[in-house]
């Protein structure tokens, strides 16, 4: 078994996620830790783990590529018959290997999933699991999967962080997709599914997710660094009906034209929503005009800051103020 852990700046969590791994009841496995050019402690937090315990390994990368890449690069490291997906700022139940492998042989399955867990790092605890809890498993199928991840559904599928064969990923050439940085996991375990592998979903919650956001404090954690793109799930949604589209089941078919349009509902609710953001700005700046010249000013600073921003170009501040911006 081969565990992946992409990490970016992790030094805060990446220690308790080796922990999660040592502990595991089965032996037999090797930690890949790709590192994504942290600037913190994160690889010598690894190194030094690494030293004690050689079934650690680290890969370094030249240059920043983000989780996608990292995973990748773990991939095509490890070793393992199996590889386990693993975020640097999560972390496992000491018995989630052996009940995954076991799922596994059971049902014939390349890919195996289970219910998590949600962790607030703002109260620190626990919050439960997200689907009900018993000892069963039931089968993941392709129009389950999208069907989870459409808007307002309560639980998403493609936080699922899986085990998955790695001779099915290479005999599939399967790799995560470096086309997108938001929503990989949900189309990797989707070209799994499609692919024809089986997958199933263990019930029972093994899987410890820190949320993005604490229910109690709304502070983000600090182990968050993926920013959500409805472009990349639109991507997503056009290219498994480009690739899929036509081979494809009629029930998965189905499914995956249920799921582009909601994406496409989805954006153009998006759209909506800052075109009555811009206009009520629009208004508000003429309601400040007062001499006629500065109302003139005002639309024409504000003009050019909506053009900028919709083109990509520098944005220019109205009447002055610094605008900052984010990577």
């Amino acid at each position: 078994m081969s565990v992946l852990i992409a990490a970016y700046n992790a030094a805060a969590y990446i220690e308790q996620a080796l922990d999660s791994v040592v502990a595991q009841t089965i032996p037999d496995w090797e930690a890949v830790v790709a590192d994504d050019c942290s600037t913190d402690d994160t690889c010598a937090i690894v190194e030094r783990r690494s030293a004690v315990d050689p079934r650690i390994r680290l890969l370094r990368a030249e240059r920043n590529g983000g989780p996608s890449a990292a995973r990748n690069r773990a991939i095509d490291a490890a070793c393992g018959d199996w590889l386990a997906v693993l975020d640097a700022d999560d972390r496992w139940r000491s018995h989630r290997l052996e009940r995954m492998l076991a799922a596994a042989q059971a049902e014939g399955a390349v890919i195996v999933a289970d219910n998590y867990i949600r962790y607030d790092e703002g109260s620190k605890q626990e919050l439960g699991a997200v689907l009900p809890v018993d000892g069963g498993v039931s089968s993941i199928t392709p129009a389950r999967f999208l069907d989870s991840e459409r808007p307002f559904v309560t639980v998403r599928f493609g936080l699922l962080k899986p085990i998955v064969s790695r001779t099915f990923l290479n005999a599939h050439a399967i790799r995560y997709s470096t086309e997108i940085r938001y929503a990989e996991d949900f189309h990797f375990f989707m070209m799994v599914l499609l692919a024809g592998g089986r997958g199933v979903l263990v019930h029972e919650p093994l899987y410890i997710y820190t949320l993005p956001q604490s229910m109690t404090s709304k502070t983000v954690s600090g182990g968050t660094r993926t920013i959500p793109k409805h472009a990349d799930r639109m991507w997503i949604a056009q290219t498994l009906l480009a690739q899929h589209g036509e081979t494809a089941s009629s029930q998965t078919r189905a499914a995956l034209h249920r799921y582009r349009r909601s994406m496409a509902t989805l954006g153009e609710g998006a759209s909506r929503t800052r075109f009555v953001a811009q206009r009520t700005q629009r208004e508000r700046l003429a309601a400040r005009c007062n001499p006629p010249f500065g109302c003139s000013q005002l639309w024409m600073d504000s003009a050019r800051h909506q053009t900028a921003a919709s083109t990509g170009r520098p944005r220019i501040a109205p009447l002055g103020r610094q605008v900052s911006s984010r990577r």
